[in-house]
């Protein structure tokens, strides 16, 4: 079997430089937003605004985030006895915002708005669009995965290694630091915001305890461990697997 390799990263753990590391070293194709790529191919609108529906479907908010969301898409019209009206008055409405902050006609604002009502509608399926595409680069073969919950897509295909970076807080955060300027109180805190916005992701698309070491066939710690030496374990683990469950001696 050609080397197929998933990788799980917490935010500041290198774990994106690794992949690519390694991808470029076996010559695997580096699958991240490609994904989302692909999958807006899939689903028959293969543009940026597709793509940034599914990125929206990724961010799984919490309770008050749901909530939020909820009351944001009640319109503010009368009180009314008919369930019809409201629905006809915010869609109107709608129309009408549209025509005027990008100055079209109604036909034109009633086009955009049916486009965007049904890439919405496509976007509900994102987790579905998304395990076809995993799933089709995986038989190809030759493909480093990176996040979307391809450790477990694909747990029951033999062959595969699931890889997952971590580091420490502290250690990430300095990263963050360093890297984007952030100040210690700043990137501790997107560090914690991140790992939250994982948890949910596989919580809600998958049911699965992200941080349950189970789930993967190799943990790196990149406090002490480099990249370089990330790389080279990666590679060494991919090449032996993928002999292993092809049967070579």
């Amino acid at each position: 079997m050609q080397p197929v390799i998933t990788v799980s990263r917490q935010l500041g753990s290198l774990g994106s430089y690794i992949a690519a590391a390694v991808a470029q070293e076996l010559h695997l194709r580096y699958l991240d937003r490609e994904i989302l790529r692909r999958a807006a191919d899939i689903a028959g609108y293969p543009d940026e605004d597709m793509i940034a529906h599914f990125e929206k479907k990724e961010q799984i908010p919490g309770l008050l985030g749901r909530i939020l969301d909820i009351l944001a898409t009640i319109p503010p019209v009368p009180s009314v006895p008919s369930a019809t009206l409201r629905e006809t008055y915010n869609y109107d409405d709608r129309i009408a915002a549209l025509m005027l902050s990008e100055h079209l006609t109604r036909d034109e604002a009633f086009e955009r708005l049916q486009t965007e009502l049904r890439r919405a509608e496509i976007a509900t399926g994102y987790a579905e669009f998304v395990e076809r595409v995993i799933l089709e680069h995986a038989q190809a073969g030759q493909a480093m995965i990176v996040g979307r919950g391809g450790h477990i897509i694909l747990r029951e295909i033999p062959g595969v290694l699931h890889v997952q970076v971590i580091a420490s807080e502290e250690v990430r955060s300095a990263r963050l630091v360093q890297r984007m300027g952030l100040t210690p109180k700043e990137a501790l805190q997107r560090v914690r915001q991140d790992d939250l916005g994982r948890a949910r992701y596989m919580q809600h698309f998958h049911n699965v305890d992200w941080r349950d070491p189970v789930l993967y066939d190799l943990v790196i710690n990149t406090d002490k461990v480099s990249v370089e030496l990330a790389t080279r374990l990666i590679c060494q683990a991919s090449q032996t697997l993928a002999q292993e469950s092809a049967g070579d001696p």
